[in-house]
């Protein structure tokens, strides 16, 4: 593949260059690559990623979700963090009390939009997630989308047990003791 991935910031609406479409057949070469909703200049975007590309957020939504990644040969990595505002807080609120028990089919390369709902809100340890957390936990981890990658709810629990360590009490080990769905309370 000559680039990172279709899900890319060279393919996204939210790119300057592509004049609010997506795909490469819209940009525009004398626009400069860059974010109109994190307003950020986007030096490699076929190597630069976020959730709110086409491919994971299928709603046009100008709230940014979660931070932007680079790859540069080492997998998709962390470059900026998402912005906070009360705002993208309850965005992110609503889209967690959204998600199913079974996944949505979604683009299989990197972070599904779900997954960094889940860690965005254990990065601002946002409490007011933990019913919507308890209720993911209840969900099968077998549970499937119906696509052709079977993306499964296992790294949606995960997520849930990686916020949940941020919330808990920790021991003298920095482990809490009790079974990760235990520990989200509130």
């Amino acid at each position: 593949m000559p680039n990172g991935g279709s899900d890319c910031c060279a393919t996204c609406w939210f790119n300057r260059r592509n004049r609010g479409k997506s795909g490469r057949d819209n940009a525009d070469p004398e626009i400069a690559n860059a974010c109109e909703i994190r307003d950020l200049a986007i030096e490699s975007a076929s190597y630069t990623y976020c959730a709110n590309h086409p491919h994971h957020m299928r709603e046009r939504v100008s709230i940014p979700i979660g931070p932007v990644r680079v790859d540069e040969g080492q997998g998709r990595v962390l470059w900026r963090h998402s912005p906070d505002s009360p705002q993208i807080r309850d965005h992110l609120l609503a889209l967690l009390a959204r998600v199913p028990e079974v996944p949505l089919p979604e683009y299989p390369i990197g972070q599904g939009l779900e997954e960094v709902v889940v860690w965005q809100l254990g990065e601002f340890a946002e409490a007011r997630a933990i019913p919507d957390l308890k209720r993911i936990l209840a969900f099968r981890p077998q549970a499937r989308a119906p696509d052709r990658f079977a993306r499964t709810r296992a790294i949606s629990r995960t997520g849930c047990c990686a916020w949940s360590r941020r919330v808990a009490m920790p021991t003298a080990t920095g482990r809490s003791p009790v079974p990760c769905s235990a520990r989200i309370s509130g």
